[in-house]
């Protein structure tokens, strides 16, 4: 297997961590649907559903150096002048959100992400990898898994769709 420092694989990056975005964040609205965050107040909602994003990839980060979808799509982030520990990872993680996805606001979002793979391409390196001094190695990735990929990210956008069938089925079964 061979493992290279990134200078494009921007695509890659930024598919990675939309899959972890939506599949964290799916598993937090399954998790908390009853919780008064969610019945009362969107906005303190959807806060606390970011901070438990990023707190969730930090941690995989820290013990595995991968998420879900930088996994599967042949990612991982290293840090060669310290150890990827949780506060290093969390940092990462966070101004990737606010630098790189403004938070993750609908279609806003684009606009920053088109930057920062700007920035990639220019240099070799993201605004927050920079910060933190780390970097993506990226292994090769054949046509099969990119397909397998897009197959379970559809499967996760359709369960997410069909929340609400989710919850009727919950409902009838209790």
């Amino acid at each position: 297997m061979t493992v290279s420092p990134v200078n494009y694989h921007s695509w890659r990056r930024f598919w990675a961590r939309m899959f972890d975005y939506f599949l964290i964040g799916f598993l937090f609205l399954l998790l908390s649907r009853n919780s008064i965050f969610a019945l009362n107040n969107i906005f303190l909602y959807s806060a606390l559903q970011l901070i438990v994003v990023i707190s969730a990839e930090a941690f995989m980060l820290a013990r595995t150096g991968t998420t879900a979808g930088k996994s599967f799509l042949g990612l991982r982030v290293v840090s060669p002048s310290a150890p990827l520990d949780f506060n290093l990872a969390w940092k990462r993680t966070f101004w990737a959100y606010v630098k790189g996805l403004w938070l993750g606001i609908p279609i806003m979002m684009f606009v920053p992400a088109w930057f920062a793979r700007q920035v990639l391409r220019d240099s070799g390196s993201t605004i927050w990898d920079q910060a933190c001094g780390t970097h993506i190695e990226a292994e090769p990735v054949g046509r099969l898994r990119y397909i397998l990929f897009a197959i379970v990210f559809f499967m996760l956008f359709a369960a997410i769709g069909n929340y609400e069938v989710f919850l009727q089925q919950i409902a009838q079964g209790q």
